[in-house]
């Protein structure tokens, strides 16, 4: 082996290709680092150890050629390396200049590969036979003290050479430092990347640790010199790929090459690798060689499966789904999005969804949905947008704000739904409330006159004077009821006005009870009217601020269902507290149904009451909040009890 081989060489190129090809015409032989500026190069210039020659271009960007050279040989730590230029300028001024500023030699490209390796060996050639001056020098001691005054050059120079000595062993130091963590490095990576290198033949030469990876039980050392081919289960169509790539490297058709790869891992799963390879002569077997690396790539592939599916759905989805940037400009619309608004997403994309905007809603609404939006939460409403043709249509809207790592919006995401049937059925529902409720009115006015009329008749007893004056209360009661669902529309829609008048609470609760006298003497309960605990006196008066008719209709509503809820025999409290607040209290027996306790005040919810409607208790927290009241429901399975309760707004 030549005693040049394992200095340590530096090669300064912009072009990547450039230090590809001088790499590997010289790793060979020698311990090669690179830099791509004369900045860098400077500073591995410095680093020790230092290089034992540098390869240097002079056309590079920012510092050329020339001026790194100047300031290394203006540099005592640095002025000694030997400096060959390489470039494309053959004029014989640039050649001047370059030895001007202090290089050895100069080389022209295209470099010759063996004009290169004679150059080099030649340098440093002359750096060993310094070398070898030095310990000639040291060996003839005494005689070289007696010399004139090239003794003190060849002093001199026997320093240089000490120093270069030991900048080569802390080289050498270095490299078996770098072995050390390329070592590190290909373990820490075992569960990721295979970094290999095998003959045209298949043959493997080298494979780092994570050859566990193929699912083999093999060593890094065990799988050397097996082929490629035969030691994973590779699938077929893997197997075809990359002998075909293989073929390209060495017919020269493609001097680098990533492709994907597959194979049945023992555990039965089939697992996906990235390859990386290309080819290199191995000047020290001189022979060439594939190399590269194999990163695990299953997990991405997984991923990038869910990616594709949730992107199909996204497509095929029955709803309207928009994806907007921070500023709200459209980066992608679903094909559902065009068939419902006439717009195609070549339209859209790049634009603001302004151009639905209808018209319909206030400055306000907007400004709410976009302030929910800018606090990072989703928004959720009803919406009227505007179709291409002009017509309008209603949607059901969610759209939530997408934020990155750091916390900051990115995205919008709006996910729509064209609830325009929905809202036709609506309106034709409330056209035929409103003409019910009208209708309802006319025999009503006959139900109501006719005791006035009856009332003249002084044949009457007193008996029937007071079942006449039942018909008319009931008469009155059922107009009010009729009105009474005019307000309760009104409030669901948001356009009631809530006016409260002074109400006698005690007197409105003993009509109520006086008005469901038959129907508690059918269920054979009691009620117990109490205030502060105490029964109150018949012309004891408790004034609170409400709406009189919302204030029966809810109380009737919560009477019945006591009424109703209770067993025969038991007694039904209604309770009246008013200390620091007003609260009122109907406790009957009985509990609530569990299927229906979270939900006891939604709309429609009943359960085992045959013709109930879901309505009586909806209704009364319907009328509760127009009017600013509390209420709430606690059932008991300990006691049998259910208890509904009422906290009223002092006045």
């Amino acid at each position: 082996m030549s005693t040049l081989s394992g200095k340590s060489i530096l090669i300064v190129d912009d072009h990547i290709e450039n230090l590809n090809l001088l790499s590997s015409v010289l790793k060979a032989h020698y311990r090669i680092r690179v830099a791509t500026n004369g900045r860098d190069a400077f500073g591995l210039a410095l680093a020790t150890p230092s290089p034992d020659l540098i390869l240097l271009d002079i056309m590079m960007p920012d510092l050329d050629g020339y001026a790194v050279c100047a300031r290394l040989k203006a540099n005592p730590q640095t002025k000694e390396i030997p400096v060959i230029f390489m470039t494309a300028r053959t004029q014989t001024e640039d050649e001047a200049r370059g030895f001007a500023v202090g290089a050895i030699d100069y080389l022209t490209k295209p470099v010759h590969p063996q004009l290169l390796l004679a150059r080099v060996r030649a340098q440093l050639g002359l750096s060993e036979l310094l070398r070898k001056a030095r310990q000639q020098c040291q060996a003839t001691g005494e005689q070289v003290l007696q010399i004139t005054r090239e003794r003190d050059e060849h002093l001199a120079y026997s320093e240089h050479l000490t120093r270069e000595i030991f900048r080569r062993e802390a080289a050498e130091a270095a490299l078996r430092e770098s072995q050390a963590r390329f070592d590190r490095l290909t373990d820490r990576l075992k569960d990721q990347v295979i970094f290999f290198s095998h003959s045209l033949q298949g043959e493997l030469l080298y494979c780092s640790a994570g050859v566990q990876l193929l699912g083999i039980k093999l060593s890094p050392e065990q799988a050397i010199g097996q082929n490629w081919v035969s030691i994973v289960n590779w699938t077929p169509e893997s197997l075809q790929r990359g002998s075909e790539y293989d073929r390209q490297l060495i017919a020269g058709e493609k001097q680098v090459i990533d492709f994907e790869i597959s194979f049945r891992h023992s555990d039965g799963t089939l697992r996906y690798f990235m390859v990386h390879e290309y080819l290199i002569h191995d000047y020290a077997r001189n022979i060439d060689l594939i190399e590269g690396i194999l990163v695990d790539i299953t997990a991405q592939k997984a991923q990038e499966a869910q990616l594709r599916t949730l992107v199909q759905a996204v497509e095929q989805a029955q709803a309207s789904i928009v994806i907007s940037d921070a500023e709200g400009i459209v980066l992608y619309v679903n094909p559902y999005f065009s068939e419902i608004t006439g717009y195609t997403k070549e339209e859209v994309i790049g634009n603001n969804p302004r151009v639905l905007k209808s018209g319909q809603h206030d400055a306000t609404f907007y400004e709410t949905m976009w302030k929910t939006l800018a606090s990072g939460q989703s928004w959720r409403g009803e919406i009227v947008n505007r179709k291409k043709d002009g017509s309008l249509f209603w949607e059901s809207a969610a759209i939530s704000p997408i934020v990155d790592a750091t916390g900051h919006i990115v995205n919008y995401v709006a996910v729509k739904e064209d609830i325009g049937d929905r809202k036709n059925l609506e309106r034709i529902k409330e056209d035929v409330e409103q003409i019910m409720r009208h209708d309802l009115k006319s025999p009503l006015n006959a139900i109501i006159g006719m005791p006035q009329v009856l009332e003249l008749d002084h044949n009457l007893t007193p008996i029937q004077r007071e079942m006449i004056g039942l018909i008319r209360e009931s008469g009155l009661n059922m107009l009010d009821m009729i009105n009474l669902s005019l307000d309760l529309f009104k409030i669901e829609t948001g356009r009631y006005q809530y006016q409260p008048q002074p109400v006698d609470l005690l007197a409105l609760l003993a009509r109520l009870i006086h008005t469901f006298e038959n129907k508690i003497t059918r269920k054979q309960v009691t009620i117990q009217l109490n205030f502060n605990g105490v029964c109150p006196p018949q012309q004891m008066q408790f004034f609170i601020a409400a709406d009189e008719r919302l204030l029966f209709s809810m109380l009737s509503n919560l009477l019945i269902n006591a009424i109703e809820a209770s067993n025969s025999g038991t007694s039904i409290a209604v309770n009246l507290e008013h200390q620091q607040q007003t609260i009122l209290t109907i406790c009957n027996s009985g509990t609530v149904p569990v299927a229906v306790r979270t939900d006891f005040f939604e709309k429609y919810k009943t359960y085992g009451k045959q013709g109930g409607t879901g309505l009586g208790t909806y209704s009364a927290k319907l009328m509760a909040d127009a009017m600013g009241f509390k209420i709430g429901m606690e059932t008991s399975d300990i006691e049998h009890s259910t208890q509904v309760w009422l906290h009223i707004p002092l006045g």
